[in-house]
């Protein structure tokens, strides 16, 4: 009988571990942040921005955990920026260093800490 309720336990965390759910919820680009919320957010600006952040808004059942923001810009990585989820629902950030020349389309690609894909937000330098 023991035996048999081991086998249980194992199989009932086992499945809790396998679909341990994380996703985020908000994303945004901006010009700064605030009380731990974006400001100036847009898919567009100008090429003297300077720096920008990228905003995320994580929920999940799995905790401590992490997610990394990967800037992309012309399908190069230009920074790849580990943070620290700690509670179900978490609001993070990166920033990114833009320099003027650096026009054109970009991307952050938000992934779990097991490198899986959850979301991306697309913005313009121009």
């Amino acid at each position: 009988m023991r035996r048999l309720i081991l086998v249980i336990l194992t199989v009932i965390l086992m499945t809790t571990f396998a679909y341990a759910d994380i996703k985020v919820s908000r994303k945004a680009i901006a010009k700064g942040i605030q009380n731990r919320e974006p400001v100036e957010v847009s898919d567009s600006f100008d090429s003297h921005v300077g720096k920008l952040y990228c905003f995320t808004e994580i929920k999940t059942d799995k905790y401590p955990t992490k997610v990394i923001h990967i800037w992309i810009y012309k399908d190069n990585i230009m920074a790849e920026v580990p943070l620290a989820v700690n509670s179900s629902r978490w609001r993070t950030y990166s920033s990114k260093k833009i320099l003027p020349k650096w026009k054109g389309e970009w991307k952050v690609e938000i992934y779990s800490e097991d490198g899986k894909m959850l979301d991306s937000v697309s913005f313009t330098i121009k």
